[in-house]
């Protein structure tokens, strides 16, 4: 860890927010409502090898109309979704995309994502899929190599380390530091605690950011995933305040 770091005290206030949520609920079971039409109508005019689907209101697969997404269903290990076996990490990496975009707390920008490489049209996928080879690789996103960028960040040109990070989290269910959701509020709510790093998500290093929720979360006797949902929580709670007292003042 950073020694910047190791100084940073996990705050109370996050420590009692996370005692009070249940982990497989909190976390697995956040749900969100995605239109696999808009998603599955551009993967084919894309010609990007993956059809997306969700559960239907009666909890059946679906792959038309508007699905519920829980984010366990973005994992590996836990995803009940049949898929065929061909492309996988595509799959993964847009069901993340999809669940990222739809959830009414993570800000993100809501595009397509158009992963395919133009500078080599007979292998459009071969940027992004070395871009998945780095990033299964264990320790995730820690070691140093040719595919990546000086930060950690595996080059995938239009992916962004925001959706990179969630697709990490996805495929590492089991490793002890596991990469984490990397979200532009998370990273407004760290600063204010006192972490020192450029505030930009892009510019951030993942090393240090995953280091860091997992040292706060063993220091609150939690997950990193709390940790995480706590800090966006926070942030976006601070935000409400502010636009009301704006509001009140302007009234």
């Amino acid at each position: 860890m950073d020694p910047r770091d190791a100084s940073l005290t996990v705050p109370g206030d996050c420590v009692r927010w996370c005692a009070s949520q249940p982990p497989e609920l909190a976390v697995l079971d956040d749900m969100v409502a995605i239109d696999l039409d808009w998603w599955n109508t551009r993967l084919d005019c894309h010609k990007i090898p993956v059809r997306l689907a969700g559960r239907g209101p009666d909890g059946q697969q679906v792959d038309t109309g508007i699905a519920f997404l829980r984010r366990g269903d973005l994992q590996r290990s836990t995803c009940t979704l049949e898929f065929g076996d061909s492309w996988w990490d595509l799959t993964a990496l847009y069901l993340c995309a999809a669940w990222l975009y739809a959830h009414p707390h993570r800000g993100r920008v809501r595009r397509f994502v158009d992963v395919r490489n133009w500078t080599t049209p007979q292998q459009p996928f071969s940027v992004i899929s070395a871009a998945f080879a780095a990033c299964e690789r264990s320790p995730a996103l820690i070691d140093a190599g040719p595919f990546r960028e000086w930060s950690g960040w595996p080059k995938a040109p239009g992916v962004g380390p925001t959706l990179l990070s969630l697709y990490c989290w996805a495929v590492h269910t089991d490793d002890a530091d596991r990469p984490q959701l990397l979200d532009q509020q998370a990273v407004s709510s760290l600063i204010r605690h006192g972490w020192l790093e450029n505030p930009s998500v892009p510019g951030f290093s993942v090393a240090r950011y995953t280091h860091l929720l997992h040292h706060w979360a063993r220091q609150a006797g939690t997950t990193a995933e709390l940790v995480e949902m706590w800090l966006t929580h926070t942030w976006r709670e601070r935000v409400a305040a502010a636009d009301k007292l704006r509001d009140n003042h302007t009234a």
